[in-house]
């Protein structure tokens, strides 16, 4: 299964390649359309070097769209169209491919295994709050299936059973109303919604920046996924604000000088949320040491080694949020799997902050 061939003509940006295809793209493929997105810190030349490196080829160039293939198994061929946005290092692929097959077996990995780069990820509240934005929109407007998670530590109210681990998979057209009921009964929160507004559209969208076009207007589910990146760059800012100074102290006496994030958290933490963050850490693959905990004044430290970047970062937690503190080197990907452990783990509505002064 090839993906859908575009015309041959240029396209000076992202937003002109979806605009075409906002008015092309029935006629293009009877398949749904997927965009797969994804953040980075490599610039677009190291990005496209990377991708090569992994055996993906570039086949077509449309000005600011490349077409891109990749061999991924003896009789599986991957294809998928790129857009670089250069101002945010954000990147997309398109294509119209078997999610099951080509775009787990080959695109979904990139967004895991290459250091530098990471998938979008779209917080559960976000993803709520484009949901209710779209039903106060659009009175016919429907979710028509969620897949919802109460997750250990969190610290949203529930009627029931509070302490419990929860998922929820749910398929009927009443599908926001029982969201509503589930989140205020279960304490539960979206990772994956499908959305129909009768006519106009249906798509499904997720916490790992995977949208789907299922029907209707390619051009209103351009403005619902603008709006969840709107929402999620805050995390990547935070990031970029991070750093690594050497600092002359005395003539020849330099030292290391890191400029943390802040992820600040909307419940205070408190020392009984310590135990589950650590244990959400180690199972997401982070190895803590000299780790050290008080009561009180709530106060939390620690080193932290990312077993799969294979990168140090210092945390320090209080009552109002944790400090995130490069070491040697940084890694996007290694930050937003920290920030999603905190909201899984300690304040599903945790933000992330920018620090603009450097802390030892």
């Amino acid at each position: 299964m090839e993906v859908f061939e575009i015309t041959s003509e240029e396209f000076e940006d992202g937003h002109e390649f979806n605009r075409y295809l906002s008015s092309e793209y029935t006629d293009l493929s009877n398949e749904d359309l997927y965009i797969i997105s994804g953040v980075t810190e490599l610039n677009q030349s190291k990005f496209e070097e990377c991708l090569e490196d992994r055996g993906w080829e570039f086949e077509e160039e449309y000005g600011a769209i490349k077409k891109i293939e990749n061999q991924y198994s003896q009789n599986r061929r991957a294809e998928a169209y790129l857009h670089f946005d250069s101002d945010e290092q954000l990147f997309f692929f398109y294509t119209d491919q078997r999610k099951t097959e080509e775009i787990n077996g080959a695109l979904i990995p990139l967004l895991r295994k290459i250091k530098g780069l990471h998938y979008l990820y779209i917080s559960p509240n976000v993803l709520k709050a484009v949901t209710e934005e779209i039903a106060e929109e659009n009175d016919s407007a429907k979710v028509t299936e969620f897949i919802a998670k109460r997750t250990r530590g969190t610290d949203i109210p529930a009627e029931e059973r509070p302490d419990k681990e929860r998922t929820i998979n749910y398929y009927g057209d009443d599908g926001l109303r029982t969201l509503r009921e589930v989140e205020e009964k279960y304490g539960v929160l979206p990772h994956i919604l499908e959305i129909s507004i009768p006519g106009e559209l249906t798509f499904r969208m997720d916490k790992e920046g995977v949208f789907k076009l299922k029907s209707g207007s390619l051009r209103l589910m351009f403005e619902y996924v603008d709006e969840c990146i709107n929402q999620c760059l805050d995390i990547k800012e935070a990031y970029d604000s991070t750093r690594i100074d050497d600092v002359e102290i005395t003539e020849g006496d330099v030292v290391s000088q890191s400029t943390p994030a802040k992820i600040g958290l909307e419940a205070p933490l408190e020392y009984d949320d310590i135990g589950p963050l650590q244990e959400s850490l180690r199972g997401n693959e982070y190895a803590l040491i000299d780790s050290h905990a008080e009561r009180g004044s709530v106060y939390f430290s620690s080193k932290i080694y990312d077993q799969e970047n294979n990168l140090f970062f210092n945390v320090r937690a209080d009552s109002s949020g944790i400090r995130v503190f490069p070491r040697e080197n940084r890694d996007i990907g290694t930050f937003f799997r920290f920030f999603e452990t905190v909201q899984s783990a300690v304040d599903e509505r945790a933000k992330a902050e920018s620090i603009n002064y450097p802390i030892q």
